[in-house]
């Protein structure tokens, strides 16, 4: 069952948010912070222009997405942004219903554009069958 997040979410949100940052190579390059994650949930929750949906199944979450919606610092289009989306190995296949989810909130708050990013080619393929558009390559490098 899909359904909005709350605060009762958050600790459940920081595990699926670890899951993420171990499994995808992300805590190679940036710390795993779960406060920083608890922070982000919970300023998602609370913010008029924020959306976190959880996919619940048996009464544990098992998926997870994060928007916020703001306006492109470029062309001024209403844009929103994915800042987290993570799927459990074993639900993996259901995550593509978050993402529909959120682009529907967006739609319903007439959002112009949706911007995702991807961590591997597999994803980048996945977003292309969906109808995204490559915009830009993301490079990180410790200072």
């Amino acid at each position: 069952m899909i359904r909005i997040a709350t605060h009762e979410d958050i600790d459940a949100l920081v595990d699926l948010g670890c899951r993420f940052m171990f499994e995808s190579g992300y805590a190679r390059h940036l710390a795993v912070n779960p406060q920083a994650q608890a922070t982000l949930a919970k300023m998602l929750i609370d913010a008029p222009n924020g959306m976190v949906l959880v996919d619940e199944r048996g009464g544990r979450a098992v998926g997870m997405i994060g928007v916020i919606a703001t306006i492109h610092p470029h062309s001024g289009d209403s844009v929103i942004s994915e800042l987290f989306w993570y799927v459990a190995p074993e639900r993996r296949g259901l995550g593509i219903k978050l993402l529909l989810k959120a682009e529907q909130w967006g739609r319903e708050n007439s959002i112009e554009l949706s911007i995702t990013v991807a961590p591997n080619d597999e994803v980048c393929a996945l977003y292309e069958r969906l109808g995204y558009e490559k915009l830009e390559t993301q490079y990180i490098k410790r200072l």
